[in-house]
This record gives structure tokens, sequence and C-alpha cells, in this order.
């Protein structure tokens, strides 16, 4: 039953409010978004309606942050030196991150989470794992039917010409992967071309 947590896990009002805060920087978040997406609509040379930035990885530990103050646990690991990524990338990144840590504060039971970022010469890989306390949970979790949010990430994924892996894992907890491609600069192209 979901209202019976596991050890360790939010309860009662602990998960209400980690769901109110969640929520609030969803909102937030998309909020911010909206206006970026209505401030291209605008004159850039509009003084009295200065531009925010669309979210993406520079705004990843301000959105770690949020989480945190939630009450979850977020440990973020970088693998490679960072390398560019479009405008519609980052955002996607950025998106993904955030759905992936919300699902682990709505249904994982230990409020613990690892980001790995792993930067290759053609694409970023980001996982967002889980590390339940129970194995159990990856032979009960129900996967036959994905959520919106798992949907929304998968579409996220592939608009801008990425995939994206979801589903328990055999250790417990769970897992979602995505690859996405990174940037093509005439540098990099430049030093792939002489190796």
């Amino acid at each position: 039953m979901r209202g019976e947590t596991a050890e360790g896990a939010p309860r009662g009002g602990e998960a209400e409010a980690l769901c109110d805060v969640t929520g609030s920087a969803r909102s937030a978040s998309a909020s911010l978004e909206l206006k970026a997406t209505v401030g291209l609509l605008r004159s850039e040379d509009d003084p009295d309606h200065p531009l925010a930035p669309t979210p993406g990885l520079a705004q990843l530990p301000e959105l770690l942050a949020s989480f945190e103050s939630a009450g979850l646990t977020v440990r973020l690991t970088t693998e490679g030196p960072a390398r560019p990524l479009s405008p519609g990338t980052d955002l996607t990144a950025y998106r993904i991150i955030q759905e992936a840590l919300t699902n682990v504060t709505k249904h994982a039971a230990r409020a613990d989470a690892h980001v790995r970022l792993a930067y290759a010469r053609q694409h970023l890989t980001i996982t967002v794992t889980n590390d339940s306390a129970s194995p159990s949970d990856a032979s009960t979790a129900d996967t036959s039917t994905p959520g919106f949010g798992l949907i929304g990430m998968r579409e996220r994924a592939h608009s801008v010409g990425g995939d994206l892996r979801t589903g328990p894992r055999s250790d417990g907890g769970f897992e979602v992967s995505t690859s996405l491609p990174l940037l093509r600069s005439t540098a990099l192209e430049k030093d792939d071309t002489a190796s």
C-alpha cells in the first residue's frame, strides 16, 4: 500500500510538504520557462521586461538545492569535461533531471538520488537513480503503463535526437537514463579527425 512507506521515507505531513515543495519548484521552473518563451516574442531592447535565461545545466545547482530543501538527498557526479549543448538540448537535459527527481520524491522508498552526467565525444548521458532500501521494489514496480512524466521525458529526449530508457534496477530502486547529442564545433571536429 502506498500510504505505508519503508523506513526512512517521508510520512504523512512530511510527504505532503515534499510534494508541495517539489510542486512549487516545478511551477516556478515552468513559469520561468514560459517567461523566457514569451520573452522571445518581445523586442530584445525592451528595458522594462528583461529576459530570464531558459533553464539548462547551468541552473542545475539551484535545481538540486530546491530538491534538497524538500528533504531529498542528491549526489551529483560529472564524468569528462563539460561540452556545449544546443539551447533545446540544454533545456531538455534540465527538464529530464527535474522530472526524474520529482519521481523520486513521489515514488521512492528512500529520499536519496544520484544524478550522473557523463560527457563523451558526441553525446551526454544523464542517469538519475534511486537506490531503494529494498531490492523487492524492483520486482514489484509497475512499469507496464508509464506515467505522463516518463512519457514526457521520452518525448523531450526524442525531440532533440536523443533517447531515454527507464526501469527498475536489479538491486532495487529505479533508473532514468538518457543520451542527448552534443554540439559539434569546428575545433572538436579537427581533434576527431587528427585522432
